[in-house]
């Protein structure tokens, strides 16, 4: 029987988790004690397109708690269910892209799965967990994060399709 995590599939993963805590701790504006923009979730929606749900899941939950060491305060239980979704939701939508990814009507393909990623991530979950951690009120904290969200969307769906599109399936990559 054959693992489904080769060494190809752990080393990408690898890259992609460090390229998560650099670009959301350190390449990144913070807002604030507790907002910050950034588009560390680009390489968990790419680990997650490439590597699948799996993979991309636990990438995306190792990123955050890495990220919570490197920054210095625990991890918040819910922010970290958030995380593990960016790394699941963008496999499952995947079918939004497979006909077209390239031009506009790609970049709208990828701008959905992104906001809609994103809905359920950041606005959600990570909206419920800040509230429940820092006592803010859910629906104000939710409505302010509503253009910083959007942004973001529209930033990661540009990041990822040019990304996704232009570089070649690490796992497909090499084969015959």
């Amino acid at each position: 029987m054959k693992s489904r995590f080769s060494a190809a599939v752990l080393a990408y993963a690898g890259a992609l988790i460090a390229l998560n805590v650099i670009l959301t701790r350190f390449v990144s504006i913070p807002i604030g004690q507790i907002f910050r923009i950034s588009i560390g979730a680009v390489p968990i929606i790419l680990a997650s397109l490439w590597l699948g749900p799996v993979a991309g899941g636990i990438c995306g939950f190792l990123g955050d708690l890495i990220g919570c060491a490197v920054g210095g305060y625990a991890p918040n239980p819910l922010i970290s269910v958030s995380s593990v979704m960016v790394g699941v939701l963008p496999f499952c939508m995947k079918g939004l892209i497979a006909a077209k990814r390239r031009g506009i009507e790609g970049y709208l393909r990828f701008l959905l799965m992104c906001a809609g990623t994103f809905l359920i991530t950041s606005q959600g979950l990570t909206v419920a967990g800040l509230s429940l951690m820092y006592g803010l009120p859910f629906v104000p904290t939710f409505i302010s994060r509503i253009p910083q969200t959007a942004a973001l969307a529209a930033l990661d769906a540009f990041l990822v399709q040019l990304l996704y599109v232009r570089l070649p399936d690490p796992m497909k990559a090499g084969r015959k």
